[in-house]
Order: structure tokens, then sequence, then C-alpha cells
């Protein structure tokens, strides 16, 4: 537009069409991988006892109890149509403010996209038939329909998925960068917001739009390459807390020392090229907790037309005898709000021979406010949903070492090779859980995703050993089956 003012626009769409199996060629390939190839034919041929059967008389058994896969059949007994379109614009404009501020821009960037889709199936129910006697020395046999209730001749109709999109960002962003003699400035503050609206809400209140909006910053300073100083904010606002918890403020700190870059190290250099040192210490939020249907932590979800919580009046004979009652899924809490983790990390970073890079980090993690059920409250309250709180804490730690080489071969070739070892350790040190008089049916001090339930010893030797083993209540059990271990000794 002008010297200093830039403006982009971007425009894009992407088209996919589809017709092809229903399943597709992956799940396919997988039925027949799992298919049983000698126990039933694809289909079987027209015979004299079927020569009026308008249809396949694809094969399947019912051995041991169960219809089986005809992957065959799946293949041919119809076919799906879908469509996907995305359309994507975008403006940006860039103002260079070096006339009022060296080192200034202003860079304002607005996109929307929208997203459709929709597949149709059409198939019919395939008939299966079953081998029920075969003489070899005629080389003759006879088959009996499986499923002559369900078959069908003609195609039926299935509309599936319905997808439909729409979302709209906005940006603001303020840079400066600037460096006077031996020292390094640099800032940025960048506002967001965002507006989804999908017409795949499955209630009220996943349909309706969701917003979230935000500001964020970055400062940094560095000293004649070897001294660095940064410094992150977030201040994000989420819809799904109340008015008093919606905003968070997340900030981060970090400090970093390139050795290599100091004077003493100059004799050295050609062997370790980089020796950096850093550091960083920062709060995060995360407002993706509990489910979609969670939208709204400080609005109740109550249906006001519940079939399961209805009564019957009078004998129960009379038009309109039955009325449906009031059902509470979710109670108002006006106080949850953000999880909250704080990150610490160290880490080297190494460089030999300007070939390999070797990067060393140990970091530590302690989070709170994970939402969990509340396991205190009893049941003679007569609450119908669960009462939910941000009580749950936990803590992780762990290393991780990664390098990377590079080799020239000659003037036009290179080899390079990655590799990296993690090491991480996670536990809950807060769960809301109900005091166990057993310390192992507790989760605090087990890792996050620790298993569970019943510890498989080994098999039982034979039924006397079964007999004479504690009992275990989960179904009859013999030599073979397996055998639990009793771990508190209560036989």
């Amino acid at each position: 537009l002008t010297k200093t003012t830039e403006m982009v626009v971007r425009l894009s769409g992407n088209f996919d069409e589809y017709t092809g199996p229903i399943d597709g060629g992956a799940e396919m390939y997988r039925r027949v991988m799992r298919t049983n190839p000698v126990l039933f034919p694809q289909y079987y041929p027209v015979d004299d006892q079927h020569q009026f059967v308008k249809h396949i008389m694809f094969g399947n058994s019912d051995v041991g109890g169960k219809n089986y896969l005809n992957p065959y059949a799946d293949l041919v007994k119809g076919y799906k149509d879908s469509s996907r379109s995305l359309m994507l614009a975008q403006l940006e404009l860039k103002q260079d403010l070096s006339f009022f501020a060296k080192g200034l821009n202003f860079q304002v960037m607005m996109n929307t996209n929208r997203t459709s889709f929709f597949d149709v199936t059409r198939a019919y129910n395939p008939y299966f038939y079953n081998l029920i006697g075969y003489d070899p020395v005629a080389s003759t046999y006879a088959i009996d329909a499986m499923n002559e209730d369900t078959g069908t001749e003609y195609l039926n109709y299935n509309p599936g998925n319905r997808v439909l999109n729409s979302v709209f960002y906005g940006q603001g962003q303020l840079n400066y960068s600037q460096s006077y003699k031996k020292h390094g400035f640099s800032a940025l503050v960048v506002t967001m917001l965002q507006n989804n609206l999908s017409a795949n809400g499955g209630d009220l209140q996943q349909s309706l739009p969701s917003r979230n909006m935000g500001v964020s910053g970055r400062a940094t300073y560095n000293y004649d390459s070897r001294y660095y100083m940064e410094y992150n904010f977030g201040y994000n606002g989420s819809e799904r807390f109340s008015s008093k918890q919606r905003y968070g403020y997340f900030p981060s700190y970090g400090v970093a020392w390139t050795v290599s870059n100091e004077k003493f190290f100059d004799k050295i250099k050609p062997v370790v090229n980089n020796l950096r040192l850093r550091a960083t210490y920062g709060l995060i939020g995360n407002d993706a907790i509990g489910s979609a249907s969670d939208r709204f932590f400080y609005l109740s979800n109550v249906d006001m037309n519940a079939g399961n919580r209805g009564a019957t009046f009078g004998n129960g004979l009379g038009t309109g005898s039955r009325l449906n009652g009031v059902n509470i899924s979710r109670y108002a809490n006006e106080d949850i709000t953000w999880e909250k983790s704080t990150k610490t990390n160290l880490a080297l970073e190494i460089g030999l021979y300007n070939k390999l890079k070797i990067t060393a980090e140990v970091y530590s993690e302690k989070r709170k406010n994970i939402l969990m059920s509340r396991a205190s409250i009893p049941v003679t309250m007569g609450l119908t949903a669960d009462v939910r709180a941000n009580v749950g804490e936990a803590s992780g730690k762990g290393t991780d070492l990664s390098f990377e080489y590079t080799q020239n071969i000659g003037q036009d070739f290179w080899i390079a090779g990655t590799g990296n070892f993690t090491y991480a350790r996670s536990k809950f040190t807060v769960f809301e859980e109900p005091v166990y008089n057993e310390k192992y049916r507790s989760r605090i001090g087990h890792p996050i995703f620790q298993d569970y339930g019943l510890i498989a010893e080994r098999l039982f030797v034979d039924d006397v050993e079964a007999a004479n083993s504690p009992r275990q209540n989960y179904g009859p059990y013999g030599g073979g089956d397996i055998k639990y271990t009793d771990v508190n000794g209560d036989g």
C-alpha cells in the first residue's frame, strides 16, 4: 500500500470427494487378515435348491454359536459417498512504525474458515448361508439361510455424519527490536480473540458459539550475545469459568549463559564450539478440563422433562397419568477455575567440532487445581450428579537427552543422525478418595496413569489347587484359569 504499509490477502480452498467401500481400504484389509480363510467360501453358487434366489448367497458359519466376518460381503454390499470442503480467507496488515521508534512495527491478522463434511451410505443387508451337509463321494453339499428375517435385496439409506463449522480468529501484534552497542532488546505484545460456531452441538450449551480471548507478551534482553534474560506472560480468559475465575495470569522467566562466547573460551572453541547453560521457570494454565458437556461449570444443567425421573399418578391406565420429572446432571460451581502447573527446567547445550550437538535437560513439574469428583459427600444428601472441585495435586520430574550429528561428504552430500532418551515419573500427591484402611487402594503416591485392578499371579495348576486357594468371586474357575493375588490375605 505504501513504503511502510503492507497488506496480504490469502484465499485457499480444499475439496475432497470419496466414493468407495463403506469402511475404507485399510479396514477391509484388517478384516481380511482376521478372517478364517477355509471355514466358508466368499459366496455359494446358485444350485437347484436355490435357483429362484435373487440375491448373492454369502458364506458364513455358526460354529461356536456366532457369525464370522465375511470381508467380501462387506466389500460388495454397498458404497459410501463423502464430501469434505475447507475454505480459508485471511487478511494481514503490517505497518512499520520506525518513523515513531526505530525497530517498532505493528501487525493485524484476521482469518475465517468454513469446514463442511457429509457422508451418505447406501447398502443392503447381506444374506448369509451356512453349510449344513456335505457328501464327499458325490461332491454335493447343502446350505441353509442364516438370516432370512434380516437380509434385504434392496439398498438401505443412511445419511451418516454432518459437520458444519465456522471459525473466526483475530490477532493484533506489536513488535519492538533494537540493539545498542553490546545490548539487545526486544518486546512483543499479542492480543487474540476467537469465535467458533458448530452446527453439530448435541444440546443447547454446545450449540452456542465458543469464545476465548487473551493477551500475551514477551520481553528479552541480551548482553554481548553472552547473557540472556527473558520474560513471558499470558493473561487469558476462558468462557468455561465464572466471571470471578475467568481470567488467569501465567508468567514465565528464563535466563541463559553462552559460555562459549566468553574470551577465556577461545582456546578450546575449535573442539567445543558451543557451550550454553539455561534455566526456565513458569506457570501454565489449562482450561481443557472435564468433558465437552461441562462447557460452563458455573451453570447447572437441568432437564425439566426427564423420563427417568417421572412419576405415575393413579392406576396408570388413564391418558396422561405418567408425567416426566426433573433431572440434574451438573450442579453450578462458580469456584471451579484453571488447572495450574508450575514448571522448572535446567538445560546444558554442548556443540563439539561443529558436528555433534548434545542437549541435556532436567525438569520438574507441580500441578494443582486438578478437577476431581468429591468422594466425601454422603449419599444421604440425595444428589443426582457428581460434585466436582479443583482439589487434586500431582508432581512429576524427568530428564531428557538428545543429540544430533551432521557430517559433510564432499561438497554435495551430507549425512545426519538424531537420537533422544527420555525418562519421566509422575505421581498424585493429593487425590480425592475415601479414607482407605488398606494403603494399596489409595492412588496417592502412585503414577498418574497407573493401572488398577486384579493382579494375575499365574494359572491354577489343577482343580485341586483352585479349590484350596482363596475364593475368587468372578465366575466359575478351575485348573488352567487365572489365579489372582489375594492382596489383603483375607481368603
